[in-house]
């Protein structure tokens, strides 16, 4: 895997509502764990991975979680779980907080003993987030199955989600149903994200539901990764 060079704090601080200031200082602080990216790049080695299909932004994710301290983090998408290791290394930092993931892994085509293959398949043996350090996982909750079942769920059974990360492929009318119930979870001043691939636009699932909560979505430089911040609060009757 390939280390981030050039994060976007200004996306970070649109997105958490604080000064590019303390975005920098926040991604400052996810460059400075050193350990778990050798520890990711050592895994992803062993296993013939150069690349990884993840959001390609994981010191981003890292300040986002820093700087909002959610108590609840939902995840869609994990595959080797680079993502994933650094929201927890900055809820472990903040001292609270759960991330709830969600994944569905691919099962490579290749023999089984064999390395390489998709980046997104799972090696032989492996399992989601087979790459996390064994000592993040603590304020893991990793729940294997279909997003459209998982989710209502993760609706039911948590008070509030103050950060969510959307990192699978999606279309836009299933995408708008999922994003529609997980509405009422998300405070005012809750971060969603939506991976749309390498140099993807913009959804029509996400504009709408930024245009229900009062936000417009940003877009983080050279990605086709965009969030917004939950502007409003979510209006009696406005999920259907």
């Amino acid at each position: 895997m390939n280390e981030e060079k050039d994060p976007d704090a200004h996306w970070v601080a649109e997105l958490a509502g604080v000064p590019p200031a303390a975005a920098r200082s926040a991604i400052g602080e996810a460059s400075n764990e050193r350990s778990l990216y050798r520890h990711l790049a050592r895994e992803h080695r062993a296993e013939g991975r150069r690349s990884y299909i993840e959001i390609d932004a994981p010191l981003e994710l890292y300040a986002l979680a820093q700087l909002l301290r959610p108590r609840h983090v939902i995840e869609v998408g994990v595959s080797s779980g680079v993502s994933s290791a650094y929201l927890l290394a900055a809820l472990e930092r903040n001292g609270a907080g759960i991330l709830h993931s969600v994944d569905r892994p691919s099962q490579p085509r290749s023999p089984v003993g064999s390395r390489g293959g998709a980046s997104w398949t799972l090696p032989p043996g492996r399992t989601s987030g087979w790459a996390i350090p064994p000592s993040l996982r603590g304020r893991w909750d990793l729940r294997i199955g279909d997003k459209a079942r998982v989710l209502p769920l993760r609706v039911k059974e948590l008070p509030a989600v103050e950060l969510f990360v959307y990192d699978v492929p999606h279309d836009c009318l299933r995408s708008a149903r999922e994003f529609r119930a997980l509405d009422p979870l998300l405070p005012k001043g809750a971060v969603a994200i939506v991976d749309h691939g390498p140099g993807g636009g913009l959804c029509t699932a996400l504009r709408g539901w930024a245009t229900r909560r009062g936000s417009r979505p940003v877009r983080r430089t050279g990605l086709g990764l965009f969030g917004m911040q939950c502007r409003t609060p979510l209006s009696a009757g406005a999920v259907t």
